[in-house]
């Protein structure tokens, strides 16, 4: 199935939420533009040599891979892929630092996930946050995601604990 197929038109002028496939210009200008407050900055694309090459290589970009834009202007991505070995969605997202703690991440969650389920009906979401994130792990628990494990994961050079959550459709 091709998941770009059912993106609403660029030109839509509303407030909802419009889905592009990702191009290497908007990839660069989140990669190098967006810029965290401590303790978020752990989550500048430029904190992690290996992340930051993976999201500005197109070869290298996951199954789908999305800018979200409301009324023109970028305000998130979203990124992620079946998982063949467990068969659910693995998903990677971000909203504009900007916009980062005012309230909207359960907006832009529940719409990542119509998106999703809309294009993977029925499966299993997966996501892994920082352990530290409380944040945004509460802003996922209240769009239905459960902790599955704990976990340390080698990044931005160190080791840093991360909770995996799953959300059933």
């Amino acid at each position: 199935m091709n998941h770009q197929s059912r993106l609403a038109p660029p030109d839509q002028t509303d407030n909802e939420l419009v889905y592009l496939p990702m191009d290497e210009p908007t990839a660069r200008e989140i990669a190098d533009g967006w810029k965290y407050p401590p303790p978020y900055d752990f989550y500048d694309m430029t904190a992690d040599p290996d992340d930051y090459q993976e999201f500005i290589t197109p070869a290298l970009w996951p199954e789908f891979s999305l800018q979200a834009r409301r009324q023109g202007q970028l305000i998130g991505f979203l990124s992620g892929g079946v998982v063949d070995e467990g068969g659910f969605v693995e998903i990677g997202l971000g909203l504009r630092p900007d916009l980062t703690g005012r309230g909207l991440g359960r907006d832009f969650m529940r719409r990542n996930l119509d998106w999703i389920q809309q294009e993977y009906p029925g499966t299993e979401i997966r996501l892994s946050v920082a352990s530290f994130n409380q944040r945004a792990i509460k802003v996922y628990e209240g769009s239905g995601f459960h902790v599955v494990r704990h976990f340390t994961q080698a990044t931005n050079g160190g080791e840093y604990d991360f909770v995996e959550m799953k959300h059933v459709a």
